[in-house]
């Protein structure tokens, strides 16, 4: 038992937490919403959620025709809160889930296949095979994407912890010659972890769905 428990990543403990936690609020907000009243302004946890979805909705509007609403607005509206939480959750002492590459992988593998998908649609069962397979290039250009989202997510978080950490062990270092206290890295630390966790975050977040839906977009066969 002991060696299984060793055998867990602990970034994939946090990213339960953190999908737990997203989950019961979704559904408390989502009984907010629906017992408010329409015709009122809405305040507290309704205009939060109201205002986060017109904006993500804004932002994919933008990106995406309104053919897409239906079916993928909804999945990359979860998929930008998931991945925003992730990224800053260091901020409050987690190991940031998408810093394990097993996580960002299983992430694009799910546009991986949406991508290959509407490509099916699109091109037909048969022309799609002839078309990943010859010339034997192509099939590099469809895994291309498979490989640079997960790896650019992935790298660009993971560059950021482990600058923090050295951070935090130069600062320490540093303050062990007046104090046994680390009391330089309270002071340093928090400038670095505003560009690191919650502006590079912020902008990796954008980044992954932006990509995401780009590539989902110009695989989808045209419909009236």
């Amino acid at each position: 038992m002991s060696n299984f428990l060793d055998s867990i990543q602990v970034e994939l403990i946090f990213s339960l937490i953190i999908m737990t936690c997203l989950a019961i609020f979704f559904i408390y907000a989502g009984r907010k919403v629906a017992a408010a009243d329409p015709t009122a302004k809405p305040k507290g946890v309704v205009l939060v959620v109201e205002t986060g979805v017109k904006m993500i909705y804004d932002y994919l509007k933008g990106i995406m025709p309104k053919k897409f609403e239906k079916n993928y607005y909804p999945y990359f509206a979860m998929l930008f809160a998931y991945l925003v939480i992730s990224n800053i959750s260091g901020l409050i002492g987690f190991e940031a889930p998408t810093s394990n590459y097993s996580i960002t992988l299983a992430m694009t593998i799910i546009t991986f296949c949406l991508i290959q998908f509407n490509a099916i649609k699109k091109q037909g069962f048969l022309n799609y095979i002839w078309g990943a397979v010859w010339p034997p290039t192509n099939l590099l250009s469809i895994l291309s994407p498979l490989i640079s989202l997960s790896m650019r997510l992935f790298g660009n978080i993971l560059s950021g912890s482990i600058l923090m950490y050295l951070v935090y062990q130069f600062t320490g270092y540093l303050s062990s010659y007046v104090i046994n206290f680390n009391f330089l890295g309270p002071i340093i630390a928090p400038v670095l972890h505003c560009y690191f966790d919650i502006f590079a975050g912020c902008v990796q977040t954008l980044v992954f769905v932006t990509l995401s839906s780009i590539l989902i977009m110009m695989e989808n066969p045209d419909e009236e």
